[in-house]
């Protein structure tokens, strides 16, 4: 109660709307207004990229997601934005002719789903007051379970699991470090040798939380280490992952994965990802964006995951593959610390060894959060490219880790 007897002020929900068409916006804008019998901010964006940027932006209650946007469609749409909403719940869109792929959305993680054109104000408000109270009663269950022994005792046994060292390749130096926001992690990393003396890199991301995403992060762990024994493209590593791991997914879990393959005598980089985006900041300073070439695994049996052509690297260059526990830490303001930040903190730092790389970030994400607690697995690998003598790529002797041999 407020000193003057009056009930204090009920918590304004936050709403992202993520719809093209300016009809459906009305509609969806006034039946809220008729119906919503508290306080509530609806904001609006008409492009997937615009919503992305907004949810790193700012911690929104809810989101509304049409399927069927300029620059993305069908199921895809919601792949991404659920890889990128952490656990903020979202409603589902969709048109007559899209109601399957809305089911299928729910059946891989969204609360629920309206067909437009049959959505009456009682309706889409039960369904946003559901699916809010759904993701908070799911919250407090995993805390309940992450209390228990038994997780603790199956963190144990999982740490094992993760590369204990990275390896040593000519001309690289690579780190790698895993946060893990609960007693079992989702997330994983891990450092494969392939074939023709090239070193594979991953970084995954299991969906949801608890003892079934562990045991999926370990299946998959093990998937890519006995496919890189025989295959040599990151394609086809992808692809047939993703063929193991969807007979596997009943439960509609579904793994982003990202696997960088090294490859020294070329000094280049192939990229493949499966839902999952990673950063190439260069020398100069510039960054390319890796983005997914494919469907989480585990998702569609028949879906390729081809990889990107591949890509010369130049001395200084650092690759980096990380999570989304990265971006979507909030403060205690609940900001985010975003993609921009993340990448501002390597660049500041970039001329030092990788392990330090990661142990500033990690610090800059502390004092970030400061006195608020990790809500998502965090998973940094660093791969900094040292240098090469320019005649047939072959490495130049390395110094010490970190610095460069002048070319």
């Amino acid at each position: 109660m407020k000193p003057n007897g009056q009930k204090a002020e009920r918590q304004s929900v936050h709403i992202l709307l993520v719809e093209d068409d300016p009809d459906d916006v009305w509609v969806m804008r006034n039946l809220l207004g008729d119906r919503w019998d508290g306080p509530f901010k609806l904001s609006h964006v008409e492009l997937l990229s615009a919503g992305l940027e907004r949810i790193s932006e700012f911690p929104f209650d809810i989101i509304l997601l049409d399927l069927s946007l300029p620059d993305s469609q069908g199921l895809e749409t919601f792949f991404t934005m659920h890889a990128h909403a952490n656990d903020v719940p979202i409603v589902v869109l969709s048109g007559y002719n899209d109601e399957s792929s809305a089911v299928k959305a729910v059946q891989a993680g969204a609360q629920d789903y309206l067909v437009k054109g049959q959505v009456d104000d009682n309706l889409l408000v039960r369904s946003i007051r559901y699916a809010i109270e759904r993701t908070r009663r799911y919250k407090a269950e995993a805390a309940l379970r992450d209390a228990s022994e038994e997780f603790r005792a199956a963190r144990e046994i999982q740490q094992r699991l993760f590369p204990s060292e990275a390896p040593k390749l000519p001309g690289f130096d690579i780190a790698g470090a895993l946060y893990p926001a609960k007693a079992t992690a989702g997330d994983y990393f891990d450092y494969i040798p392939m074939l023709d003396n090239c070193l594979g890199v991953v970084v995954g991301d299991v969906s949801s939380h608890g003892m079934g995403p562990a045991l999926l992060m370990s299946e998959t762990r093990a998937c890519l280490r006995t496919l890189a024994l025989g295959l040599t493209d990151v394609g086809d590593i992808l692809t047939q992952a993703n063929r193991m791991l969807s007979a596997d997914t009943h439960d509609f879990h579904f793994v982003t994965v990202a696997l960088a393959r090294l490859d020294p005598a070329q000094c280049q980089v192939v990229y493949g990802g499966a839902g999952q985006r990673s950063y190439l900041l260069h020398s100069d300073r510039s960054v390319t964006v890796l983005d997914s070439t494919g469907l989480p695994l585990g998702v569609d049996a028949e879906a390729r995951v081809p990889a990107a052509p591949p890509l010369l690297l130049q001395p200084g260059d650092v690759l980096l593959l990380l999570t989304d526990g990265v971006m979507e830490a909030e403060s205690a303001n609940r900001q985010r610390f975003g993609v921009g930040r993340t990448l501002e903190v390597i660049q500041a730092c970039r001329d030092q060894p990788a392990e330090q790389i990661i142990a500033e970030l990690r610090r800059e994400l502390d004092l970030f959060c400061v006195n608020q607690p990790i809500q998502d697995d965090v998973t940094i690998v660093i791969v900094k490219f040292l240098g090469y003598s320019g005649s047939g790529c072959g490495i130049r002797k390395i110094t010490d880790i970190g610095k460069e041999c002048p070319l």
